[in-house]
This record gives structure tokens, C-alpha cells and sequence, in this order.
């Protein structure tokens, strides 16, 4: 670009920004010295997708998809049983039954 230097024209580079930069996937324009340059992006959660039953999670430096931890609020139980945490997974026992007491001649 022709700009007037100490009231001379003079030939100067154009000020270019991330404006008129298109980086390739995986990287960010970034101004580096008064220049648009593309770097790499830091990785994070918020650009994966991680599959059904588990959760991105910050391993170190790098995002990580990582098996939810199962609970009793993932499991529904057929009636008489109730879910308990056995060792790390839910299991679906029968319902413990209360003491049995006997009416024996008007007695208990």
C-alpha cells in the first residue's frame, strides 16, 4: 500500500490481521509479532464429541472420553428388587422382607 512516510509516498506492507487469515482445521489465528500467524488450538472438551455412556474429561493437557461411573439412577429394577452398588457396578437384588411374626391365639 502507497502510504505518505516523513510527507514522501512510500511502498509498506499492508497491516494484515486474523481477519483476512483462513487457518486450516486444528489451528487458530493468533497475532504474533504485529502478524497474523496460524497455531495450533489447546485442545479442550468443548471441541469433542465423546460416545453414549461416557464423559470428556481433562486428562493432563488433552481431553479424554471416559466411562461414566454407573449408578442406581441408571438402572430401573423389576418390582421386588431394589438396586445396591455392588463392588462398582449396580446390581438388582431381591427386596429384603421384614421379620415374619406370628399371630398365634391373639398373641403376637
Amino acid at each position: 500500500t502507497c502510504r505518505m512516510v516523513e510527507d514522501w509516498p512510500k511502498c509498506v506492507p499492508n497491516e494484515m490481521s486474523c481477519k483476512e487469515v483462513h487457518c486450516p482445521a486444528g489451528t487458530t489465528c493468533k497475532m504474533v509479532d504485529n502478524w497474523p500467524k496460524c497455531v495450533p488450538n489447546k485442545p479442550s472438551c468443548s471441541d469433542m464429541r465423546c460416545p453414549s455412556g461416557t464423559t470428556c474429561r481433562m486428562v493432563e493437557t488433552s481431553p479424554k472420553c471416559i466411562p461414566n461411573k454407573p449408578s442406581c439412577n441408571d438402572v430401573h429394577c423389576p418390582k421386588g428388587t431394589t438396586c445396591k452398588m455392588v463392588e462398582t457396578s449396580p446390581r438388582c437384588l431381591p427386596v429384603s422382607q421384614p421379620p415374619l411374626v406370628c399371630h398365634v391365639l391373639g398373641r403376637w
